[in-house]
């Protein structure tokens, strides 16, 4: 009997995150659900192409997936959770509906859906149109990654038949805006990680670049409207000794144990602050 436990984050485990994304899309194919990547099956996508520099990313161990619905009444996002019931994946017990889990490679992945809905209390859980159990958690920031996202080819087995699908994920100016949220509201490790390595790494070229994308873009007003995102940023990589700067180092570490730590805490220092530096802010 296939076993039951979780993975830690780890490339293998992002593999297994990424299949069980393949396989919600092919049973989805042909509906119409807004639906974009977010979390740790991004950083590796945004920084993809960079060379031989850009060490692996640590993985992830679940599928954040962004769902954008308004009021409508005649909205039906059953199809959603239709597919979701026929790749076998079953709603968390311990979650009020937002987290589904499924078995894949004897291991259980989590797919868990997300939304930012502003005429709802932040931290609910949204019944969705249609669904009988069905749900996404409302979380602050996440909504800019339906502004902005890439279309990428995703590729695999599913019960031994090549298949191919086209996967939305989100795109770098709303993958930061969506972080730095989460760095500010929920400052998990896992979050400062994935801020200073995508802000080291990206295709754009680097911290300076990235911020001039946010700062010039379609997301410039919502910077400078969000200085106190920005402010607590600033404080957990304030120093070689600050919360987001260990965190980076700690779970880079996780990926090359011989990696000095001494320079991946600078590293993630100097990122931050070569990256709210060109946003312009004062």
């Amino acid at each position: 009997m296939a076993s039951d436990f979780e993975p830690e984050r780890s490339p293998a485990a992002r593999a297994l995150a990424e299949e069980a994304l393949l396989r919600l899309l092919v049973a989805l194919e042909g509906e119409e659900v807004e639906l974009v990547v977010l979390g740790g099956l991004v950083p590796e996508i945004l920084t993809r192409g960079q060379g031989e520099a850009v060490p692996a990313h640590l993985g992830t161990t679940d599928v954040d997936i962004h769902i954008s619905f308004g009021v409508d009444a005649d909205r039906d996002l059953g199809s959603l959770e239709h597919a979701l019931e026929a790749i076998g994946a079953e709603p968390d017990p311990k979650i009020d509906g937002w987290r589904w889990r499924i078995r894949v490679g004897g291991v259980r992945v989590k797919i868990e859906f997300l939304c930012d809905r502003d005429d709802v209390a932040a931290d609910q859980a949204i019944a969705l149109p249609g669904c009988r159990v069905l749900s996404a958690a409302n979380l602050r920031g996440t909504g800019f990654v339906a502004r902005d996202w890439t279309e990428e080819e995703l590729t695999g087995k599913i019960d031994g038949k090549q298949v191919t699908v086209m996967a939305k994920y989100a795109g770098l100016e709303g993958y930061l805006m969506a972080k730095a949220h989460a760095v500010r509201h929920r400052g998990l490790d896992r979050d400062c990680y994935d801020l200073a390595f995508v802000l080291i790494y990206n295709r754009a070229g680097g911290p300076a670049q990235a911020a001039e994308l946010l700062r010039s873009g379609q997301f410039g007003e919502d910077v400078a409207n969000a200085r106190t995102v920005w402010s607590e940023i600033e404080v957990r990589f304030a120093d070689a000794a600050a919360f987001g700067s260990e965190s980076y180092a700690n779970q880079a570490i996780l990926v090359d144990p011989a990696a000095d730590g001494v320079e991946l805490r600078q590293s993630a220092v100097s990122a931050v602050t070569e990256f709210i530096a060109a946003l312009g802010l004062e």
